[in-house]
């Protein structure tokens, strides 16, 4: 009984963990740490009066933006690249592989056939000493 109320209450405990955990998003963006960033200054209050400063940190922040976006581009087209060569790499080692198969295939098939026709060259050597038997015997009983 305490066995069941236990498992119950962990499954409870593990299902009400899921439930409130299903609100709250979780953006790996976020915690991306890129060491070619500048460090800005912290605005506490903005001025209005300064039209240019606000158009300068806007024009920073993009491209901070746009840099951080060619940097994860770059590396996503070599990670991209490496898959390829690599797929292309295992395809090849398919090609070989398919290659040696038949090859393999192909002298099965010459060694079956080959057997094939010594087992029927052996049936019909015993054939013929069976018959050779029998003419053997018949003549000693026509001698007796």
């Amino acid at each position: 009984m305490k066995k069941n109320l236990f498992i119950l209450a962990l499954v409870t405990l593990l299902t009400t963990g899921l439930a409130f955990a299903d609100g709250m998003v979780f953006d790996p963006t976020e915690f991306e740490i890129n060491t070619e960033t500048t460090p800005t200054k912290a605005v506490t209050k903005p001025d209005m009066g300064s039209n240019a400063k606000i158009e300068s940190n806007i024009k920073e922040a993009s491209s901070y933006s746009q840099n951080s976006v060619s940097g994860q581009s770059t590396s996503f087209n070599n990670a991209l690249f490496e898959l390829d060569s690599a797929q292309v790499n295992i395809r090849n080692e398919l090609l070989d592989y398919k290659a040696k198969y038949q090859e393999v295939d192909t002298q099965y098939q010459l060694i079956k056939e080959q057997r094939r026709v010594l087992a029927e060259q052996i049936k019909s050597v015993e054939k013929r000493i069976k018959d050779i038997e029998k003419s053997k015997s018949q003549i000693r009983k026509t001698m007796i």
